[in-house]
């Protein structure tokens, strides 16, 4: 996966390692540095017009679209530290807890557990704690990672979950929003390693009403988003977020939708979202997406691809033309949302 000598370095560089930033620089940068390059086609970083890279130094919570469990907050670490910034803390979800040595590496990459289970009343409690430690880390001048929402985008839908701003400014209202500096990310990947897997899911879900995961499903999940082929990254750092009022409205969703018109505005548009467009007779997408150069070997690769993901889907969920039809909506969904065609939080 990362090839001999990348591993051999690493290895290497385990002799050396007694405390948690030691682990960060030794181990976790060199294994992510090599990983992108064995399973990408390259990262490429952007700034949103009034920021720059040197406004990564300031303490902020970065806010992001999620698409991959492991690969998102790694990502905008790797980002931070490749331009000479301390990583930052990374919010996870407990409900990934569940094997030793996943609590163990979180733990090591300075991860602090978000609780999902539970009534409301303790899901509440919960959230009043995270997000009293989050203001406490940015204010001693760090920086800390959450997604937009719980859970993954798996329709291909970023939408920021009003509740996370609500827990957000639970305490304080304006002057806890702002003393956040929430500056989002928007993660544009050209391929999903696990596009099979999310389809077969949210098949499932329209047949059944749900989907029950197997044993180890988060963990495999973990390992093929990394192990995977994820083609061209692209990550867009965006402005940093005001507090806005509108009169008669609730001002987490608000807020929410200031934040998805900066990851929408910050998407990069690949050639197969294109393509999942044209695919399902989309024309507003299509003309919407003049300048996104389209190539007969992206339409091979496209082709290649959605077939993959049939066999891999197999014969026992949907028909062929469902998943077909459910993995481009997925595919073109960043289209539709840099185009406009996205109802955020709607007022």
């Amino acid at each position: 996966m990362i090839g001999e000598e990348n591993a051999r370095e690493i290895a290497e560089g385990m002799c050396s390692v007694d405390s948690i930033q030691d682990f960060q620089d030794e181990l976790a940068f060199p294994f992510l540095e090599a990983l992108i390059e064995s399973t990408t086609d390259g990262v490429s970083l952007g700034f949103s017009d009034g920021i720059s890279e040197a406004d990564l130094e300031n303490p902020t919570l970065h806010l992001t679209n999620h698409r991959d469990i492991v690969l998102d907050p790694s990502l905008v670490n790797v980002a931070r530290m490749g331009s000479g910034f301390p990583s930052t803390e990374i919010g996870i979800g407990d409900n990934l807890l569940s094997k030793k040595w996943v609590e163990d590496l979180v733990r090591l990459n300075r991860c602090f557990i978000v609780k999902r289970g539970g009534g409301p009343r303790e899901r509440w409690e919960s959230s009043l704690l995270v997000a009293s430690y989050i203001r406490h880390v940015v204010g001693e001048g760090n920086s800390v990672w959450l997604a937009q929402k719980e859970g993954r985008a798996k329709d291909g839908i970023d939408l920021t979950s009003p509740a996370l701003i609500r827990m957000l400014i639970s305490e304080g209202g304006k002057n806890a929003w702002e003393s956040l500096n929430v500056m989002p990310v928007s993660i544009s990947y050209e391929w999903d390693p696990c596009d099979a897997m999310k389809v077969k899911e949210l098949i499932k879900v329209r047949e059944k009403g749900k989907y029950v995961k197997a044993d180890g499903e988060d963990e495999m999940s973990m390992a093929l988003g990394l192990t995977g082929w994820k083609g061209r990254i692209h990550l867009e750092f965006c402005n940093i977020i005001p507090w806005k009022e509108i009169e008669g409205e609730r001002t987490e969703r608000v807020i929410a939708s200031l934040v998805d018109d900066a990851i929408y505005g910050g998407y990069k548009i690949w050639p197969n979202q294109v393509l999942a467009a044209k695919h399902l007779g989309i024309t507003d997408l299509i003309v919407c997406s003049d300048e996104v150069e389209v190539t007969s070997d992206d339409e091979v690769l496209f082709q290649k691809r959605l077939d993959e993901v049939v066999n891999q889907v197999g014969r026992d969920v949907g028909t062929r033309e469902e998943v077909m039809r459910t993995w481009c909506e997925i595919m073109m969904q960043p289209l539709k949302a840099k185009c406009g065609l996205v109802n955020s939080h709607t007022f």
